[in-house]
C-alpha cells in the first residue's frame, strides 16, 4: 500500500513494515545541514554506499525511499533511525517540539481513518442498491 507524498508517511507493500516518513523539501534541506555540521557531505554518504549522489539527495529530500541510504543517514547523523531524523528536521522546520508534531500527525491518521471508512461505508450501500434494483 501507497500513501501519498502530502501524507508525510508511506508504508511499503510487505504487511510487517513500519510507517516511515517522508521529508518535504525545506525538511530535506534541515536534513543537508545537519550532515554538513558533522562535517559530512551528501556526496560522501553517496560514495560510502557505492550509490549516486542524486539518489541520496533524492532520499533526503522526500522524492525516493530507500531504506539502506536512509539508515546511513540516520547513523551518520547519530539517530536511531531514520524517523527520527525526519522528526527533528520537522520540528526545526514547523518550530515545535517534536511532541506536538507527533500528535498532531496522529490526529490526521485517525481523520483520515474515519473519512475512509464513511467513503467505504457509502460504497457498499450504493452497490447494494445497485443490486437490489
Amino acid at each position: 500500500m501507497s500513501l501519498p507524498h502530502q501524507g508525510g508517511f508511506y508504508k511499503e507493500k510487505h504487511p510487517s513494515s513500519v510507517f516511515r516518513l517522508r521529508p518535504v523539501y525545506d525538511e530535506g534541506r534541515c536534513i543537508r545541514a545537519y550532515a554538513l555540521l558533522r562535517g559530512v557531505t551528501l556526496k560522501k554518504i553517496a560514495d560510502n554506499l557505492g550509490v549516486s549522489r542524486v539518489s541520496v539527495h533524492c532520499v533526503a529530500y522526500g522524492k525516493r525511499s530507500s531504506r539502506r541510504i536512509e539508515s546511513e543517514i540516520a547513523r551518520v547523523l547519530g539517530k536511531a533511525d531514520w524517523n527520527e531524523v525526519v522528526l527533528e528536521a520537522r520540528s526545526d522546520v514547523q518550530k515545535k517540539p517534536v511532541s506536538v508534531i507527533l500528535q498532531e500527525r496522529e490526529q490526521r491518521l485517525q481523520a483520515g481513518e474515519e473519512a475512509f471508512a464513511a467513503l467505504t461505508g457509502k460504497c457498499k450501500t450504493a452497490k447494494r442498491r445497485r443490486s437490489l434494483a
